[in-house]
């Protein structure tokens, strides 16, 4: 049985609705009940804002996709309501 790695050279920049993702590391892992899981180290831009680096536990791509969309909601609030503290002004 050979074993397959699949490499992801970070980072990598995608857009997800109206915002712009940046994927800084991604690091695999196994679980004591053997299943595999992502920690995935990111940052989103959106609104002239940049949030700081978070990490999302995810299975498999469409769990990141999912997580990340949370995520961006939440930023989304936090900017419109003028909680920004915790992000950068980018423009």
């Amino acid at each position: 049985m050979s074993a397959v790695t699949k490499i992801i050279v970070a980072p990598v920049e995608a857009r997800l609705d109206d915002a712009k993702v940046t994927v800084v590391e991604v690091l695999g892992y196994t679980r004591l009940d053997g299943v595999k899981r992502y920690i995935v180290s990111c940052f989103i831009e959106w609104g002239g804002y940049r949030s700081q680096v978070f990490q999302l536990d995810v299975k498999d791509g469409a769990d990141l996709e999912r997580k990340l969309r949370v995520e961006l909601a939440k930023m989304k609030v936090a900017v419109m309501t003028g909680y920004t503290s915790f992000f950068t002004k980018t423009g």
